[in-house]
């Protein structure tokens, strides 16, 4: 029974942790890949070692089985609606972008899981901010940050030009002058609209790899 109960012990915070905190998942994958690669170290020494301890087995199969069941609970916590369509418009940008953001955290987006993937978040959201900038509803520069980093989930050239103009608008005021991702996106959207012209970028943004590219 003991054996039973230790894992479970371990299931039930890795299960919470996983609906709670979607990063959770990716973490647990990357410990089930580790314990794969584990258990075929520990298959080869079994073969040329018959009598090596079955817990060098049993540990790794635990802990991939935990992690697994983990990840299971954390995709049945349900994606929040893609855009908000009450509150005005720095509400509305701000919660594009938190969904944004938390649409690239969760596992079930990648895998197509969920009613919606991706793809379609992204062209719902990308709808709400371009009526926005043609409203003339984005003046704050907080604002064309949000919108600045939707648009540049975008697959158009036209929309990335919207995007490295808001963008560039952003990181030019004194407030925003020392925010690093602020920063990071006026330049990741210019080379990337450069890019989407067949030109070469500027600042080497969509060539080399950056915690905040998405």
């Amino acid at each position: 029974m003991k054996k039973f109960f230790t894992p479970l012990l371990f299931l039930i915070p890795v299960g919470i942790l996983s609906y709670v905190y979607r990063l959770t998942s990716f973490l647990l994958l990357a410990v089930i890949v580790l314990c794969l690669v584990a258990l075929l170290v520990v298959g080869i020494t079994k073969i040329l070692r018959p009598n090596l301890d079955q817990k060098w087995l049993r540990l790794p199969l635990t802990i991939t089985t935990i992690c697994a069941l983990g990840v299971l609970v954390g995709l049945l916590r349900p994606l929040n609606p893609a855009v908000m369509n009450a509150g005005d418009a720095s509400h509305k940008l701000a919660y594009a972008y938190e969904t944004d953001q938390s649409d690239r955290m969760t596992v079930g987006t990648y895998l197509g899981l969920f009613e919606d993937s991706m793809a379609e978040r992204d062209s719902i959201r990308l709808r709400q901010v371009t009526q926005l900038y043609q409203d003339e509803q984005i003046s704050l520069p907080i604002d064309k940050f949000y919108a600045a980093f939707v648009l540049h989930h975008s697959k158009r050239s036209e929309l990335y030009e919207i995007a490295q103009k808001l963008a560039g608008e952003a990181a030019a005021v004194s407030e925003l002058k020392d925010n690093y991702v602020v920063q990071w996106l006026a330049k990741a959207t210019y080379d990337r609209w450069l890019v989407s012209l067949g030109k070469p970028e500027k600042y080497g943004t969509q060539d080399k790899f950056s915690v905040s590219v998405e």
